[in-house]
């Protein structure tokens, strides 16, 4: 995966949209309209005043335009009557979305199908913002393309992410959280390639120091259609137990942000970036306004599911903590669903020692099959992935 900011105006390379060089922060945005083409969209803001306008475009690791993004400062607002969210018909732009960018401002995500490129204007001395984008050039057609073809359904690609490895042990208690998930990740592996006949790809197959940054960006350079992040829990005190998935979000419960700062490896203060920095506050809000959360909360509740189920026919006790919200790294930059699952607690003398043994871990493996399986036939129903 390639991610790649930068900012570009009208008159010069490089330059923010604006109008007379001061800004406007009284501005407010009084209408949007996208207007789909057979080539190309075109978005239109409109503004009560002049006000910045800060555009920056996202490509996926081939280089193809896969986002769109139109920030205004803070202090901008948003009229009653302006929509949120659009799904133009045809055109490049599968998706026309508002909500909070990087400083608080409103921001503006364009979803692009297909590749292309993007063109950012200001019109009538920058009340308007006017961002075009053009599908990509095709090949040109010929007298066989112009037969429909038999659809082809593609095998699911799936990347499972062992959580932690090589120097990065992870939880400790009755075993060992990265000997642990990697043999949960071998064993789920195997289970999807032989019943689903899915792609599977491990970010890692043995104990291999792994950036959590390169996970995602793996799931994103492979184009998979679901990313799972596997990992094993653990309390200092030793009572707590159960079974927990987490979407990507920027939580306030304090429990959480303990248990994401131990699995991303880093202080809790980071998770509170100073203004300026792009630290992982920024990322992940910029995350959550623009990723596949429908998808991946799908995902978590049916992962969630099958696990618990799966659990509790075989094991007694098996507490289910429910589907929760919370700012883990390795989710960070994903495009397709995603999730981080907690399979039980490796410091519980019930639950630990039984996740240390290999019985459990197959039974851990078949309930994750069972809520990826769900969550693909749901989607396949569906026609999301």
């Amino acid at each position: 995966m390639e991610w790649r900011r930068w900012w570009r105006g009208s008159a010069v390379a490089g330059a923010v949209l604006c109008a007379g060089g001061a800004p406007a922060f009284a501005a407010t945005l009084t209408a949007l309209r996208a207007d789909p083409g057979a080539a190309d969209t075109r978005v239109t803001i409109a503004l009560s005043a002049p006000a910045h306008a800060a555009v920056s475009t996202v490509e996926d690791g081939a280089g193809d335009l896969v986002r769109v993004y139109v920030d205004f400062p803070p202090g901008t607002r948003l009229g009653p009557a302006v929509q949120r969210t659009m799904a133009p018909a045809g055109g490049p732009v599968s998706g026309v979305r508002l909500g909070v960018g990087e400083g608080g401002g409103p921001r503006l995500v364009l979803d692009v199908s297909g590749g292309g490129t993007e063109r950012a204007e200001r019109r009538r001395g920058g009340r308007l913002v006017v961002v075009t984008v053009s599908a990509a050039a095709g090949p040109a057609p010929t007298a066989a393309a112009a037969t429909p073809a038999a659809p082809v359904h593609r095998r699911p690609k799936i990347v499972l992410d062992p959580g932690h490895g090589g120097h990065d042990p992870g939880a400790e208690g009755y075993g060992v959280e990265k000997e642990v998930t990697l043999a949960i990740a071998l064993r789920l592996a195997a289970l999807l390639r032989q019943r689903l006949g899915a792609e599977v790809v491990l970010t890692r197959s043995d104990d291999a120091t792994l950036a959590l940054a390169d996970r995602t960006a793996r799931a994103n350079a492979e184009k998979a259609d679901l990313f799972l992040s596997i990992h094993a829990n653990a309390d200092p005190h030793r009572r707590l137990h159960g079974v927990e998935t987490y979407v990507l979000d920027n939580a306030d419960d304090h429990a959480t942000n303990r248990l994401a700062a131990m699995e991303n490896g880093l202080g809790t203060d980071l998770l509170h970036a100073h203004a300026g920095q792009r630290g992982l506050r920024y990322i992940l809000s910029d995350l959550v306004q623009v990723g596949k959360m429908d998808e991946s909360v799908a995902l978590a509740r049916a992962v969630q599911r099958g696990l618990v189920h799966g659990l509790r026919a075989r094991y007694p006790g098996v507490t289910d903590l429910g589907v929760k919200r919370g700012p883990f790294y390795v989710l960070v930059g994903a495009y397709m669903p995603c999730v981080l699952v907690e399979t039980a607690f490796l410091t519980h003398p019930v639950e630990g020692r039984r996740l240390a043994r290999a019985d459990y871990q197959d039974a851990v493996a078949e309930g994750l099959y069972a809520g990826v399986r769900d969550f693909l036939a749901d989607g396949a129903r569906r026609r999301t992935l």
